[in-house]
């Protein structure tokens, strides 16, 4: 057979309309170019190319590539048209020109090649939320490669977005798939060697990237692990704590069950795993700047600081224990992977016994921060700037008991990151039930005082906005302490109701019963 052109040259025209502009990356069945449209000479997109003389398997890429069309959030690029070109053997989807640079490249331009604890979860949040929304699809879309590479974090200072839906497909319980050449070592769960992927697939996936971005550490292989505890009895899955001994223990926890080998004892949503890795203050410490590389220093940008989400049942989360009958089930399932790769056909029909159940999913709105205006001749750092997609979530239906008790006059302090200034806050809050309001006022070089109305929920989860004048809303949310304490993190909101450091700034505050 002849062999294919791996790329197209630079002024290419696809599709009778697309101009190839530059490569923008290749892999191994084919490449992503940014494209310029000849009808609209300012318009710039990224064309995914997918090479495969199997022409069923260009007509599932193109049929999966348009499920992804009717998808509409902030933190996936928009996908406009797919098409086939027979003659080549090629396939193409065309989406957003997403300008910036992965998570992979920035982490290993960070300190120790790994991001703290409060940036990594406000990167991640818009993420997070993203994958939920495709889970939330009727029926759900798997992402099937959720990895640093994969989430590009514009020098806009606009929230992270998730990218590469090459791999993605609609979820069919009926039906399971065999995916082991599209398996990122380190980053896919062991179903994806072959047995059928479900939705907690990507929660594995979004694990693993959390493990790495907090560790500097690629995790070891899912098959690598199942091999050995079934032959050894041991994960070789390396502690969190042994790179990063500063990450709590809840979110190194909920990160271990998320990268659970057998899916079943994964999170059954992403929600779930969003909100266990919030379910306890983090003691915020200021972080290292992020280092987006760019063409000037102007276009350098700080990582935003975490948004909780807050609870949105009372059911509580717990890490579970491995039962016994584990290693019995990792036994099978070496044997199955084992098998798999003497005969793909074999294991194809040995294997959907095992696929997970596909658990109800619940959509989510994770927020996040930032903070407020920092004053008059302050010169804030090139830190990153956090904008998120999601306006602060509304208040949950009230309930007739349960909720913290927040009345009184509270004081304490509050940084804002971008200058960075310390000053001092207070809060006199009035309750009735989940809702709260009162007045805010801080000094000491920030401004910004003024009323205020959020709510508490059973979950100990604080969130309002304070309206001031001369400056943005406030947008402060954090975690009451059973000792009457509560603090977190917060932001300005822009016009749209969205955290945005452009407008004012981010940071952290705390406070205590007067």
């Amino acid at each position: 057979m002849q062999e294919l052109q791996t790329t197209l040259p630079v002024g290419s025209i696809v599709g009778g309309r697309y101009q190839v502009e530059k490569l923008l990356g290749k892999g191994g069945s084919g490449a992503v170019y940014l494209v310029r449209d000849q009808r609209v000479q300012q318009n710039l997109f990224a064309l995914k190319e997918v090479i495969d003389p199997n022409r069923q398997e260009r007509k599932r890429f193109v049929f999966e590539a348009d499920l992804l069309r009717r998808l509409d959030h902030p933190a996936l690029p928009r996908v406009y048209h797919v098409f086939e070109d027979d003659k080549n053997e090629r396939a193409y989807m065309l989406m957003d020109y997403i300008e910036g640079s992965n998570l992979e490249v920035l982490r290993q331009r960070q300190p120790d090649k790994r991001f703290s604890v409060p940036q990594v979860q406000s990167i991640m949040a818009p993420i997070m939320n993203a994958v939920s929304y495709l889970h939330n699809q009727q029926p759900p879309i798997i992402h099937r490669d959720i990895k640093p590479a994969n989430i590009i974090v514009p020098p806009s200072g606009n929230e992270a977005v998730l990218v590469d839906f090459g791999i993605a497909k609609e979820f069919d319980t009926d039906s399971t798939t065999t995916a082991v050449r599209h398996a990122s070592p380190g980053y896919a769960g062991p179903e994806q060697y072959g047995m059928g992927t479900n939705t907690r697939t990507d929660i594995y996936g979004l694990g693993a990237t959390i493990y790495t971005l907090l560790t500097g550490v690629v995790p070891a292989d899912s098959f690598y692990r199942t091999t050995q505890l079934v032959s050894r009895g041991t994960d070789p899955l390396e502690s969190i704590h042994k790179f990063a001994a500063n990450v709590p223990q809840h979110i190194a926890d909920a990160i271990y069950r998320a990268m659970a080998v057998d899916m079943n004892d994964r999170f059954p949503t992403v929600q779930d795993f969003w909100q266990e890795l919030n379910a306890h203050p983090v003691d915020f410490h200021l972080p290292g700047p992020l280092v987006i590389p760019g063409p000037t220093p102007a276009q350098s940008r700080p990582a935003s600081m975490n948004a909780p989400l807050p609870p949105v049942h009372n059911a509580t989360t717990a890490v579970t224990q491995r039962r016994s009958q584990d290693r019995r089930r990792l036994g099978v399932l070496f044997l199955l992977l084992f098998a798999l790769f003497a005969s793909i056909t074999a294991a194809a029909l040995l294997l959907p016994s095992m696929l997970g159940r596909q658990h109800n999913q619940t959509s989510f709105t994770p927020t996040a921060p930032v903070t407020h205006k920092p004053t008059p001749g302050s010169t804030p750092r090139h830190t990153p700037s956090p904008v998120v997609t999601q306006a602060p979530s509304p208040p949950p239906s009230p309930v007739s008991s349960g909720y913290p008790n927040v009345v009184g006059t509270f004081k304490g302090t509050i940084l804002d990151e971008l200058g960075p200034i310390r000053g001092n806050m207070s809060l006199s809050i009035q309750q009735q039930q989940a809702n709260i309001s009162g007045n805010f006022t801080v000094s000491g070089g920030l401004t910004g005082s003024g009323p205020f109305t959020g709510y508490v929920t059973n979950k100990d989860y604080i969130q309002f906005i304070v309206q001031s004048r001369g400056v943005n809303p406030l947008f402060f949310y954090g975690s009451v302490q059973t000792n009457g304490d509560f603090g977190g993190n917060y932001c300005s909101l822009d016009n749209t109701g969205h955290c945005n450091a452009n407008v004012g700034g981010y940071g952290t505050w705390s406070v205590l019963p007067a």
